[in-house]
């Protein structure tokens, strides 16, 4: 349990202050199209927080993301929710303080996230819209085949999402300022943190305890974790013969600097993991045969239409005045 503890989970980010992000450890990014902002309410030392973090867009009505953003353990390891954890989802790379095109989260899909020796495992959340988010084809997943490749190769991966762009003290030994701090920052455009991270095996990590590495057997293992609080649920990414493909939801790990929160400074010991998407294909199914037993709701508009001193208010998805009636 002990060990447990010590564990820095990259959790999401709180967004009472957003500033522009700018700064070199973490540039914007836009270049992937699927990256979504993920706002909600949680519990934070027993105070209500609005919140902001980041997800992937599946498919117009689908969201993945990091279960962690969503639940908490109690003192007995049990997974209890964070407050209102999760309420609207933000148009692909649109920025934090833009609320229009938001759209209500319906229902969520979640499997067996629980604690371990070595930190949280099956990380993972599935989202269902209330209506399309965009018009967007499906993603392209990892497969168990594609991973073993990666993996050999020690691929090159990215990720992507709205948490701090700046290290909180650069030059000084972290951490530098506690994860409550209310000056951490999020950025108001999705970025990638600098760095390069690599899909590897648990040789690459000699200071993992056998217990460690048997914990995080069903886990995806990276290196030079660069990820920082508020990338939670972002999508982890390769180009795997020239496709983008999805791997999983950005990160939990260990011994990370994360922008200053963390508790080292060496990348070599920087360990992340995540859950690869091919384990939870099961939700993923759950939530399209919802979206298929509950077909999108379409918001109404009201107009107002003129003919002389006839006037009538016509309601519906996409209204128009009937014929020889003038729109006001």
């Amino acid at each position: 349990m002990r060990r447990f503890v010590k564990i820095l989970t990259l959790s999401l980010l709180f967004s009472q202050i957003l500033t522009p992000a700018n700064a070199s450890i973490s540039p914007i990014n836009l270049d992937n199209p699927r990256v979504v902002p993920v706002f909600g309410r949680i519990q934070l030392q027993g105070v209500t927080v609005d919140a902001v973090w980041s997800g992937y867009l599946y498919s117009p009505r689908i969201i993945f993301t990091a279960a962690h953003s969503n639940y908490a353990f109690d003192n007995n390891r049990n997974r209890i929710l964070s407050g209102m954890a999760v309420d609207t989802v933000g148009k692909p790379n649109s920025n934090a303080f833009d609320y229009s095109g938001r759209v209500k989260v319906i229902k969520t899909f979640v499997g067996d996230y629980k604690p371990s020796l070595a930190g949280v495992v099956n990380d993972f959340i599935v989202y269902v819209l209330e209506r399309d988010l965009v018009p967007i084809s499906k993603g392209n997943l990892l497969t168990a085949e594609i991973e073993k490749e990666l993996v050999a190769a020690q691929s090159e991966v990215r990720i992507h999402g709205y948490g701090e762009y700046q290290d909180r003290c650069p030059g000084q030994p972290s951490p530098c300022k506690p994860l409550t701090d209310p000056k951490m920052r999020v950025s108001e455009l999705p970025r990638s943190p600098t760095g390069i991270m690599k899909l590897v095996a648990p040789s690459y990590f000699p200071w993992m305890s056998p217990d460690w590495i048997t914990s995080l057997a069903n886990e995806v293992l990276v290196s030079d974790n660069p990820a920082c609080s508020g990338d939670s649920g972002g999508p982890v990414t390769t180009v795997y013969k020239g496709t983008t493909y999805y791997l999983g939801s950005a990160l939990n790990g260990s011994n990370t600097r994360s922008c200053g929160a963390g508790r080292v400074d060496d990348p070599t010991k920087a360990m992340g993991y995540f859950s690869p998407v091919y384990k939870h294909l099961d939700l993923i199914k759950a939530a399209e045969d919802f979206i298929e037993a509950n077909p999108a709701t379409t918001s109404k508009t009201t107009i107002t239409c003129i003919k002389g001193k006839s006037v009538k208010k016509i309601s519906g998805a996409n209204p128009k005045c009937p014929k020889g009636f003038k729109r006001t």
